[in-house]
Formats: C-alpha cells, structure tokens, sequence
C-alpha cells in the first residue's frame, strides 16, 4: 500500500508542492492559485479499461480571466478492450508563466473508464464536486471544509478493494463518526450536527476506492496545506475579461463588479496593470501557442487606472460594488494589435479572495462596423463582447418601449440575481431611477432579489399613461420569496410596491398590436403541489386586471384561470401569456396530466373586461415533452387582430396555430402545424 503526502520530487526544475493522487475517476474542474512565476502541472493517467472502447483525456488550463493558457491531450493506452487496470500510468506536462493572481482553472474531460492524478509546482490546489478515487492500493487523508450548520456526508465502499472503516476527524483531530464500509457499493449516512466549524475536517482513507459525498462543501484535496477557499473567488470579479476597441490614443471606461464572498466585511485592495511580456504555453502532443500581450515598451501599450472607488473599499458580506477602469492605448499603439492588462482584487486579510479579470484593447475598429462573416460561433467565455467588443453604452437586457417610443430596461449586472433599477432612454442620454429604496420600505427586512437579472423575467409593461410596471421575486428575512409588482407613474422618480401570491409570474408587454389604455394583466402562479417530474408542479393560475384611479394603483381581486396549469417558464424567450384587444384578454398556458399523451396540454381562454369572468377554457395543441414546464405557450396579435399560438415556444419543433376569427378564441383555430 501507498501511503500519500506532499513528495519530495522535483517537476521541470522545480519542488514539487502539491499533489492529488493518481485515484480521482471522472471529469472535474481542478482549481490551484500559484504564485507570479513559472508553474508546471503533470497530469497522470490509468486507463481502467472495464469497458470497451478507447480511454482518452483532455486538460485544459484556464486563467483567471478564463483565457485557454494550456492544453494537454493524453490518449488512449492501447488497450481498448477490457483488458483492466493499466500497469504503468501514462503523464504529460502543462508549463506556463503566471503573472496574474487568482484563481487558475483546470478543465479535465475524459471518460469514466480511467483515473488521474495531478502533480504541481503550485502549493495550493482544490478538486471541485463529489470525491470519487478507485484505486484501494492507495491511502490517504481527503481533506475539506466543514459548511454551517448540520450537514450530511454519505460514504460508500466502491469496490471490494475499498472495504474498511472509515474515519472522519474534525479540526482538533477528534474523531467524529467511523464509517462501517463493510460492503461494497452500499451507502453509509451520518448527519453532522451542528458545531465548531474553525478549520479543516479529513477523511482517513485507508483504501482509496471509496465514493463520498459531503453536503455543501464543494471543495476537497489531499493535503491541508494545499487547501483553499476557492469558492471566495467565484462571481467575486466580473466580467472575467472586458474587451474594447480604440484608435491609436483612444480612451475607454471598463466596467467591473467587485462582491465580498468571504462571509464577513472585508477590505479589498485594488490594482491594474498591463501584462509585461508575452508567455510561452505548453502541452505534450501540442505546437507551442504564444498569447499576444501588452508590450512593455514605453508608448507600445496601455495605461490603466482604477476611478472608481480608489485603491480600495471596504464591503460588507455579500455587499457588490461597481469598479471603474480608465484604458488608454498608446498613441503609438500599431492598429491591428491586440494590448492586454488585469484588474486585480485582494482582500486584505484573507489571501484566498483573490481574482483578476482581464482587460483587452484591439487597436483599430470593430468588425461590427463591417458586414461580419456568418455564422457567428460563440464558444466557452468567447462571447459578443470577446469576439467583437461588443459594449454598448446601455445594459444589455430586455428592451422594452413606452407609448412615446422611448427604450426601457431593467438594469442588471453578470449576476443572475441583482437587479436594481429602471433605465431609459431621455434626451439622448440613459436614466438610471433606482427601485430599492421602495422595495426596502414596503417590505421590512428586505434581503434581495431572487433571479432578479431576467431568468424569472425582465419584463417591463406600460399603460395608455405610459406609467410603467415590473414584476419581481424579492427575499425576505426568513428566506421566504415575495412576487411584487412595482408601479411607477412618473418614468422612476416613485414606485409604489403591490404583493401577489405565488412565486412565478407575468404580465402583458407590448408584442405589436396590444397597446393598452389601461394598466396591463398580470398572472400569478400559485403552486399548489409537487410533482415526480423534474421540471413539473401543479399550480392555481389566477389573473389580476389592476385598475387605477387619480394615479392610484389597485391590483383587485383575482381571477381563477386554471387549477392544473403546470407554471410559468420566462428565461428563454419571454414568450407572452397574454394579449390583450377591444375588451378581450386571451391567456394561454400548459396544464399538468396523468394522461397518456404525446406532450405538455395546451389552452387558451378569455377574459371578458365587462363581464369580469373567465370563459371555458379550449384545447389547442400538445406540446412535447409531456409535464416540463418548458414547453409553455405563448401568443400574440396581428394587425387584423388575429390570435396567434405558438404551444412549446422554449422547444425545437413546436407547434402553431391561428384563430379563424379575429379576437376570437372561441369561434376555432387552424389546424396545429410543426414549426
């Protein structure tokens, strides 16, 4: 047996720090935060060879600012039939030279059927995901952090090889439970109660073959020396990397959001600084690449400086603040060139929160300003911004226009939950009318936004007085999420706030020939069970018809639409539940069945304004896959006013269908086609 610690080898010319063992089974992220200076990373393989077919492995090393700085590529071992575990393990080498601090991440892609294990000259290295080695001649600690609060760890012999009993020790060294691994392939349950967390807890794994699960702590490694909180770092910098176009001597402002993910308040020191000289990148049965950088001649590259806040803040837990960074190329610059620099954040007293995030200036212009060759391929962190410099002077949401044709979007950030304000377009400028201030009087203890960036919807309606309405899922102190409406009469300058039930929602926006007079339909949905489906539940859909008198708004009481709708789906698409003519509000949703049919059943109805009621509901078309709240409706108006039905609007083929009279749903439909 193998006993496993920090080797005493040496890689490329240097100590060798850190090691994971030659044990781990399946793909995962590997995250190591090295110091400035020459790093090499060897990556080890065995093919296991159970199966058939060929046992391959790709790494790819990313840095903190997401850019590919390496690649290494390890075949197959021969042995593609189910010959069993390799004699000899199979390695290759990544070297590269860092200069940017952070958080530097390696991608490894292979099959199931091999194990690896990754050497380094970098001292401090974390695996991401679930703990999965299966080589039992090997032994070891397994090392992570405790999370707050009670938590479960399931511990499971992978094989009989890993039959033993297994402790865990917490941070003093005391042993808190020994799982009995008696068996193979069969679950063993503690639950951790609640206590001292301060420090690092370890499994003493004698055979690792083992498969253990650790609720809430994400990260894990082999040595605690080699341990740090690398999720401090994750969403604590954003964008990863900022790119612009400039002219020779040209300016721009980059704009980045600095959070505190430490758990505590905390003061971050900030820096910039172009990139020295370009480095050199390494991976076995790869060509060498060379990355183009920022020259250190003086007048050949850029000049960075952070404007906003300084040279550093001070955040409160989970507090996030805007960092603007003043760039410059040389006037010299050489159009056609590429200048790099970073933007780096360090909390001051904890030395695992920190991160870079890049800076890019392209000297030249923008292909956007030339007809662009199709079709446009976004790839891993190459996106609109990265291909192009795409950077418009607005926030990149959902647009949506007033009566007076003005844009309106709801302001966001890389986050997928902060949403702060209502922006728009006046005299030629945007308007940024912040929303919170409202949000934290009406709703005491007000925590946040829940999916405030668009993937519950962004949408923003409008009445015949161009007063403007939003939907929101705000957080409150006892974690509970409240559905509110925000009304606001006078472009921001005041927002009243109006809570709904249910935790999903929309409203009518403008889709082309539904302008309103009067304020726009709203849905709630309520849910009122679970389902076995992943992606079902079973809800109340009620519609609200708010009114308004002397500026005043007045949600009402609601109308009941369906007990059986299966939900609301708005982050792909939007598609509109509603549209609205002539005193007739047509509503379309999806309903869950037990019924032995080939997808999601889809309705429509009407709501008569003067009535006030609901008529029957009528059947259009299945949407497939069946109970997956996907495949929700969505529907809107022509200029003649015929109703027009798309059932499975998230899905590839959906199905289409027309009304045969207009502002009729009651008088037929066209028959469903594939779309």
């Amino acid at each position: 047996m193998i006993l496993l610690g920090v080797a005493a080898c040496v890689l490329g010319g240097q100590a060798l720090a850190a090691v994971l063992p030659t044990a781990v089974r399946g793909g995962r992220a590997i995250l190591l935060q090295p110091e400035p200076g020459p790093l090499t990373i060897r990556i080890l393989k065995r093919d296991l060879n159970i199966y058939d077919g060929p046992d391959e492995l790709t790494a790819q090393l990313f840095d903190p600012q997401r850019r590919p700085i390496g690649t290494l590529a390890l075949p197959d071992d021969g042995s593609a039939g189910k010959t069993g575990l390799a004699k000899e393990p199979q390695s290759g080498e990544i070297k590269v030279q860092c200069e940017m601090p952070g958080v530097y991440r390696l991608a490894i892609v292979c099959s199931g059927d091999l194990i690896f294990g990754v050497d380094t000259t970098c001292k401090r290295i974390v695996a991401e995901g679930d703990i999965l080695l299966n080589d039992g001649g090997l032994s070891g600690d397994v090392v992570f952090q405790p999370p707050p609060g009670a938590f479960t760890i399931t511990a499971q012999a992978l094989h009989v090889p890993g039959i033993q009993n297994l402790p865990l020790l917490d941070a003093k060294g005391a042993v808190v439970h020994t799982f009995d691994l008696a068996k193979a392939a069969e679950d063993k349950v503690f639950q951790a109660p609640a206590g001292d967390r301060d420090g690092l807890w370890r499994f003493r794994v004698a055979k690792m073959d083992v498969k253990l699960l650790v609720q809430g702590a994400p990260l894990w490694t082999t040595d605690a020396a080699a341990y740090f909180a690398a999720d401090r770092t994750k969403w604590m910098l954003l964008p990863h990397c900022e790119t612009r176009y400039l002219p020779p001597g040209g300016s721009a402002e980059m704009v980045y959001t600095l959070r505190n993910r430490t758990g505590k308040t905390a003061r971050f020191a900030l820096g910039v600084r172009p990139e020295a000289e370009s480095h050199t990148l390494q991976g076995v049965g790869l060509p060498v690449q060379k990355a183009v950088v920022a020259s250190s001649r003086p007048g050949a590259g850029i000049q960075c400086q952070v404007t906003e806040p300084g040279p550093s803040v001070e955040l409160k837990k989970d507090e996030a603040r805007i960092v603007r960074v003043l760039v410059r190329a040389a006037r010299d610059a050489q159009v056609g060139g590429t200048l790099r620099g970073f933007l780096s954040a360090s909390a001051v007293d904890d030395p695992d929160a920190t991160q870079s995030a890049g800076i890019e200036v392209r000297v030249g212009e923008s292909p956007v300003a030339r007809p662009l060759a199709t079709p446009i391929v976004l790839q891993r962190y190459r996106h609109e911004n990265a291909l192009f410099g795409y950077a418009p002077d607005y926030v990149a949401n959902e647009v949506y226009f007033d009566l007076r044709n003005r844009p309106f979007i709801r302001e966001r950030t890389e986050s997928a939950y902060r949403t702060t304000a209502i922006t728009f377009l006046d005299g030629g400028r945007w308007v940024e009318r912040p929303f919170v201030p409202a949000l934290e009087k009406a709703l005491p203890g007000y925590r946040g936004i829940y999916f405030g960036g668009g993937f519950l919807g962004a949408k923003i309606a409008f009445d015949g007085d161009s007063a403007a309405y939003t939907l929101l899922s705000a957080i409150t102190p006892d974690k509970r999420r409240r559905t509110v409406l925000l009304y606001t009469p006078d472009d921001g300058q005041t927002y009243t706030v109006h809570e709904l039930p249910g935790e999903s929602f929309d409203i009518e926006q403008f889709t082309g020939h539904n302008a309103l007079k009067h304020p726009p339909p709203v849905l709630a949905y309520r849910r009122t069970a679970n389902r076995p489906e992943r992606f079902a539940s079973v809800n109340d859909l009620l519609l609200f018809m708010p009114t308004k008198d002397g500026g005043k708004l007045t949600l009402g009481e609601p109308v009941l639409v369906s007990k059986q709708c299966l939900g609301s789906c708005q982050h792909s698409g939007a598609p509109a539940s509603t549209a609205t003519r002539d005193g007739q509000t047509h509503i379309v949703w999806g309903e869950v069945t037990d019924e032995k049919v080939d997808g999601v059943p889809t309705y429509v109805a009407t709501y008569d304004h003067a009535s006030r009621k609901v008529g029957e509901k009528v059947f259009l078309a299945h949407a497939p896959p069946i109970n997956d709240v996907h495949n929700v409706p969505g529907i809107c108006l022509d200029s003649e006013g015929y109703l027009h039905v798309v059932a499975g609007a998230h899905g590839q083929p959906f199905k289409y269908t027309r009304s045969l009279k207009p502002n009729d749903a009651y008088s037929g439909w066209t028959k469903p086609v594939e779309v």
